[in-house]
């Protein structure tokens, strides 16, 4: 999704340059280029200096970057395709239909689309994923780049980031499942192939799931926004629950598949990193950067 277009030039050559994928979150900078990822601690205000390290350390001077926005940075809606509009112009026209749900005014937002899956419309016309996000939000990630010595190609939203993995997961032809836990709360994606069916929010905080007092009610409440989100997915978009829930989490020594699985009708397990051809467990905090640089069958099209 080329948020981006707008902004910058995406017709640059990049045969010979590396390329890098960020996530800018509150709290410091995810990174991943090829086979290398980290992460590096800072506030906003110290961004640009621990970026230019990044790439100074890493030799990424003019590398062809992503930036994905964080989940909590950007809204996504389902509207329907109004009749006579171009693609390219889509974003701009839905996004004025979006005024009483914004928190900001539209002529504020920098607006794109993705399709929504047409066997999950459920008779409600053709439906196209509206994302809004601030134009402020979207000029500072620009000048980050651009300030940084990288040649920014696209910005991208963080479900899509993670379609990009579980597109891989579907060992089953029924769809995959991944739930990713951050720090403040979770991020369950349902995919069938390459295509996005489910992205959902779960509100549950890391250290609810470590503190021994909150525990148990923790896991129950994140098992049953699993669970809602499964049962919507079957009853609200038709389709087959995926059997398996890939889960990834910061905190691998706590026993979550297991504390989950007896709350679920699905399974539940730790991702298998060795399968995505990862020799040792990925840093989760740069899941959605590294995820963002894997190739879809799409791409090739």
């Amino acid at each position: 999704m080329p948020l981006v277009n707008r902004f910058v030039n995406l017709f640059r050559s990049s045969a010979n340059r590396s390329r890098l994928s960020l996530e800018i979150r509150p709290d410091g900078i995810a990174w991943a280029s090829g086979s290398l990822t980290g992460f590096v601690e800072c506030t906003p205000a110290k961004r640009l200096p621990v970026l230019q390290g990044i790439v100074s350390d890493n030799r990424l001077a003019g590398a062809d970057t992503t930036m994905v926005l964080p989940l909590d940075q950007y809204q996504v809606f389902q509207l329907e395709r109004p009749a006579g509009v171009d693609e390219a112009e889509l974003g701009d026209a839905l996004k004025w239909k979006l005024k009483d749900f914004l928190d900001f005014a539209p002529s504020e937002a920098v607006s794109d689309v993705f399709p929504f899956p047409e066997d999950a419309a459920r008779g409600r016309g053709e439906l196209v994923n509206v994302v809004a996000v601030r134009r402020t939000l979207i000029a500072e990630l620009v000048a980050l780049a651009e300030d940084a010595d990288l040649n920014l190609q696209r910005i991208d939203i963080a479900e899509l980031a993670l379609r990009r993995l579980v597109s891989r997961l579907d060992d089953s032809g029924r769809g995959a499942a991944l739930v990713h836990l951050r720090d403040r709360y979770g991020h369950m994606v349902v995919c069938k192939g390459d295509t996005l069916y489910l992205s959902r929010r779960l509100d549950v905080a890391a250290d609810e799931l470590r503190d021994v007092s909150s525990q148990e009610t923790a896991v129950q409440s994140l098992a049953l926004e699993m669970q809602r989100s499964l049962d919507y997915y079957e009853s609200q978009l038709g389709q087959v629950p995926p059997p398996v829930i890939n889960l990834v989490a910061r905190d691998s020594m706590l026993p979550l598949t297991s504390m989950l699985g007896s709350y679920l009708a699905a399974s539940c397990r730790d991702l298998d990193w060795s399968a995505l051809g990862l020799e040792e467990e990925l840093d989760s905090r740069c899941l959605v950067a590294w995820s963002s640089g894997l190739s879809l069958s799409e791409d090739a099209s």
